[in-house]
């Protein structure tokens, strides 16, 4: 038995080659470790700030190049009104020599025009780049969470409430990264720049100009918790909205059967009403908080012009000054309204963190890492005295199980609904752990190793077949990042797939549609064979494999099921007696434990569980 070796590292990254040919989607992106993600304790900008610098370690170094960029594409906004000034004082004390002034304003003009467009492609394609690539790593960065993530999460779990996190919640913090740049960084820089010159240039007029600042701030203040209260209740409403909607859409052959879709519409009409509903309140206070800035931009302007005609007629600032007051008041203006304006985005991304954290602060998660791999797995499978409970259930599913399975055998377990079945397939693949006792292979306790490295050696086909929107050769070679097109056929023949799959319009090459829409349950199944071949597992499980079949599929399945049997550690869970006649062992689960075990002969003969069972058909 080869010793466990350690986990090599993985480079994870968040783009694979498309058969697009694009070459840019096949750009590697780090992925971002969102495990720095928390939830902020307080509902303060400077919060989501700072969780949001947590997510980009490697691309700080970047900020201040941003920042340069940013700076020399505005430069003009804050020079040109300066050389305006200088003009109008100059021709109004010495027109002589305003003239030359004009024209080198006109010169100096057509070159800060001329250098911003030289500076703003380079920096709007860097801030798109960093801002695309940290929304994919976070995208990627999710996902991987989710697939570590216990099963006893995924059981309780909504599809449509988990795709939102994916869809809606990112797309908040990519605009809340668009408003930071341009925003936060750009309005800042332009304030500081803006009173730094009038100090220099003209010192009176800095302190009304200061002014607008602690109004701002307390127009902020006073809406900043409202804002993201209501973005709190729209997202809730947006994801619940989602859920159903993403349950209707995968039901909708039940609903059409039972012809109840006034029931379902009725159902996600008012989910939709849910999210209109707080998006109107959402909406309310967004035109609250915009009329407020705009009424108090209006009074400040009116108060910063009143101050500059006084303090000109008093004779304490000349002509020129009146014009620098109004442009530079009208930059700030805009500055400070961008900042401002910006701010749902920043409640709505706050809201997003908060929504993105719950699942990245969950301790219920399946921890490989620093655990040593298993090479190869021979198949020898131990359940040692098992007792295992879902949670939120009283009820133990498995109560002290003891079951051995030697490397190359196949058992069938067979018991009445709720007897244990399923969840020891769930504990063998690492799902689940115990409660108490040990579920262990060739010797390996699963909750010391790298539950990844066994899996790599398991095959499973369950009634429920999962087929994913790709060709059937990329669904047969599922996971294979270059699938050997010799070895599918080989696999689809052995599975007695090869010749449907062969009439099909492309062959091995034709796209299947949703969870294989368009072909039979038998074919779904002899595919979910064929990916079970390819991969070649030493350990097979078969969750009621050929249940629901007619019985030309079920023989043509049966088939392809002994050919993948052959020579593999193999758990087979059915209700039909034609599949579990031929097991080497039959064990009966009742309430958890093993109630009998033998041969199909043998337990015939036995007239005990399994007799009543198979005269009954109920397993």
């Amino acid at each position: 038995m080869a010793p466990p070796a350690p986990v090599p590292p993985e480079r994870v990254t968040t783009a694979d080659p498309v058969s697009s040919g694009d070459s840019d989607r096949a750009r590697v992106i780090p992925t971002v470790q969102l495990s720095r993600l928390t939830a902020p304790a307080d509902p303060s900008l400077a919060s989501a700030i700072a969780t949001y610098l947590s997510l980009i370690p490697d691309k700080r170094r970047l900020i201040p190049l941003v920042w340069i960029l940013v700076t020399l594409r505005h430069a003009p906004v804050w020079i040109i009104p300066l050389l305006i000034k200088r003009t109008i004082d100059a021709a109004i004390t010495d027109p002589q020599r305003a003239w030359p002034m004009l024209g080198w304003m006109v010169v100096a003009t057509i070159g800060l025009a001329l250098s911003n467009i030289v500076v703003s492609v380079p920096q709007q394609l860097l801030v798109s780049r960093q801002r695309r690539d940290l929304t994919a790593g976070m995208r990627r960065a999710l996902l991987r969470r989710l697939h570590r993530l216990t099963f006893a999460f995924h059981d309780r779990s909504q599809a449509g409430a988990l795709t939102n996190k994916f869809v809606m919640d990112m797309n908040r913090l990519e605009t809340f990264q668009g408003w930071l740049i341009e925003g936060l960084l750009l309005q800042g820089t332009t304030l500081v720049v803006v009173l730094v010159v009038t100090a220099v240039v003209s010192p009176r007029l800095v302190p009304v100009l200061l002014l607008m600042v602690p109004v701002n701030l307390l127009i902020v203040r006073a809406f900043w918790q409202r804002m993201k209260e209501s973005n709190e209740r729209f997202r809730e409403a947006e994801s619940g909205f989602l859920a159903y909607l993403t349950e209707a859409i995968s039901g909708v052959r039940v609903t059409r059967a039972h012809a109840v879709e006034e029931f379902t519409e009725s159902r996600i009409g008012r989910a939709a009403n849910r999210v209109a509903a707080t998006g109107y309140r959402l909406d309310f206070t967004y035109a609250l908080f915009g009329s407020a800035a705009w009424a108090t931009g209006v009074a400040m302007h009116m108060l910063v012009l009143g101050s500059g005609i006084w303090m000109l007629l008093l004779a304490r600032i000349p002509a020129g000054d009146i014009w620098l007051l109004t442009a530079y008041y009208g930059i700030l203006s805009g500055a400070l309204g961008a900042v401002v304006n910006g701010l749902p985005n920043a409640a709505s991304a706050h809201d997003a963190i908060r929504s993105l954290s719950e699942l990245f602060q969950r301790d219920d998660h399946e921890d490989n890492d620093g655990k040593p791999a298993v090479a190869d797995v021979r198949g020898d499978v131990v359940f040692s005295g098992v007792r295992f409970t879902y949670p939120g259930n009283d009820r133990h599913s498995l109560h002290g199980l003891d079951l051995a399975i030697p490397a190359g055998s196949s058992i069938a377990l067979v018991g009445a609904s709720g007897s244990g079945k399923s969840t020891t397939a769930g504990l063998l693949l690492g799902f689940y752990a115990p409660d108490a006792g040990t579920v262990s292979i060739d010797g390996h306790d699963l909750r010391t190793i790298d539950l990844r490295s066994v899996r790599r050696h398991v095959g499973v086909v369950s009634q429920d077949v999962v087929l994913f929107h790709d060709t059937i050769l990329g669904n047969i070679a599922w996971g294979d990042p270059n699938p050997d097109i010799a070895k599918a056929e080989e696999a689809g023949r052995r599975a007695n797939a090869d010749d449907f799959i062969r009439e099909l319009p492309d062959g091995y090459r034709t796209i299947l549609g949703d969870r294989g829409a368009g072909l039979s349950g038998g074919q779904r199944q002899r595919l979910a064979i064929a990916r079970a071949l390819y991969r070649d597992p030493k350990l097979l499980i078969l969750d009621e494999a050929t249940s629901a079949l007619d019985p030309e599929s079920e023989r043509l399945v049966q088939q392809a099921l002994e050919e993948l049997m052959r020579g593999r550690t193999t758990v087979i869970i059915a209700h039909r007696l034609s599949t579990v006649r031929n097991a080497q062992r039959i064990v009966v689960l009742a309430e958890g434990r093993v109630a009998e075990s033998g041969t199909f002969q043998e337990l015939m003969d036995r007239g005990g569980i399994f007799h009543g069972l198979a005269a009954g058909q109920v397993f």
